[in-house]
């Protein structure tokens, strides 16, 4: 299929203020149309040095990089010879250049150089800091997207100056959005609206005004909202993952996580203090666990995985990102079973950290062993049902 030029790209290419700021929805097809325009600047003008940044380099990857590939190989303007694997540079023939890159301290972004034209991609989880760095040192155009999952530094240091074009989009703009993205976009509005009739604005609404109408959200206090409960475990539920997080002064967790494409049901097997190797081993043929199913461990302590694994059991290192199963979880319609005391506990309790107040992005450390352990078994079902495989690291 062609590239489509959408609502999107007709927009920003209107764009003649140096800076451009693109809050958007999710779908609304924004870093699909920065992409192209910043390869258009690279042929339009030699010796052009335009850099691209993320938060870290596995946003980098999947993120920009992989729409910059999948646009130049589908439009048949990928020239392998031109492309440096090492340095994720890709040099045009009239000597311009595209790099993607992240930088973790404002140092290093300081001795990045001077840049010809920047794009900070998700810009909402670069810091200030390292994106000022970056800025000040950019002779040329600098493009920021993000979803606005809440106010951050944009908004303050930029957004009204007068060099700043501010802009905003929804999937509405994007008339190359898919038929099947679409539809889910509206169920889940279909969810924020039956939360707001119900008169309880929770996740699925203030999801809907970030990633469906790209507004500025509220994060809210409670990771979670307080999860159904059931006496039974419905019958459309075949397969399950474990998640383990272990402890001693804390309690051990051990849950079982059923999964049905987006529905899950949770069961508490062990939550237990002062557990070691062995009395954990114990616990856990008592209870019959299965050893021929992943049981996605907290990778901290690689001793006790290893037990677990000289014992015959399926044990994993289970990929800890906050965010994403955090994120995953929340997507997910989540039952918990009725007899799961601790769970449901732990689920009304887990909070995000205040400063001076003011909700921040930052989880508790209280609280949350077995929201860890489910966290660890969510990422696995995610990788299972989106076809990516095991999330092992």
């Amino acid at each position: 299929m062609s590239f489509e030029i959408t609502t999107t790209l007709r927009t920003l290419l209107k764009s003649k203020k140096r800076i451009k700021v693109v809050q958007g929805a999710t779908s609304s097809g924004k870093t699909f149309s920065i992409i192209p325009i910043l390869i258009d600047r690279a042929l339009a003008t030699p010796h052009q040095r335009i850099t691209v940044v993320a938060e870290t380099m596995q946003g980098v990857r999947e993120g920009a990089m992989a729409i910059f590939m999948d646009f130049t190989i589908k439009e048949g303007r990928f020239v392998q010879e031109q492309w440096n694997g090492t340095f994720l540079k890709y040099r045009f023939r009239n000597g311009s250049t595209i790099q993607f890159k992240s930088f973790d301290t404002e140092g290093k972004a300081k001795a990045s150089g001077k840049h010809q034209i920047l794009f900070l991609n998700e810009a909402n989880h670069i810091d200030y800091e390292i994106a000022d760095a970056l800025m000040v040192r950019t002779t040329g155009e600098i493009w920021l997207d993000f979803n606005a999952d809440s106010e951050f530094w944009a908004h303050k240091e930029l957004v009204g100056r007068d060099d700043v074009d501010f802009m905003k989009f929804t999937y509405k703009e994007n008339e190359a959005i898919p038929q099947a993205i679409k539809d889910d976009l509206l169920r889940r509005e279909a969810k924020a609206m039956a939360e707001d009739k119900r008169g309880q604005r929770g996740y699925w609404w203030n999801w809907w005004q970030v990633y469906g109408l790209g507004e500025v959200g509220q994060l809210l206090e409670n990771v979670y909202p307080v999860w159904e409960q059931a006496t039974e475990k419905p019958e459309r539920f075949k397969y399950f993952v474990y998640g383990l997080d272990f402890g001693f002064e804390h309690p051990t967790a051990l849950v079982k996580v059923w999964y049905c494409e987006h529905d899950l049901f949770i069961e508490e097997l062990i939550y237990k203090s002062g557990l070691t190797s062995g009395g954990l081993l114990a616990e856990m043929k008592r209870l019959g666990i299965e050893t021929d199913v992943e049981i996605m461990c907290d990778y901290a302590r690689p001793e006790m995985i290893q037990d677990l694994i000289n014992d015959g059991y399926y044990a994993l290192k289970a990929n800890k990102s906050v965010d994403d199963g955090l994120s995953f979880i929340n997507e997910c319609n989540v039952t918990v079973s009725a007899s799961a005391i601790n769970i449901i506990e732990e689920n009304k309790k887990y909070k995000r950290k205040k400063i001076n107040g003011v909700v921040t992005e930052g989880v508790v450390k209280m609280n949350d062993d077995a929201m860890d352990a489910i966290r660890y078994a969510g990422m696995e079902i995610k990788s299972l049902i989106t076809g990516g495989g095991s999330s092992i690291l």
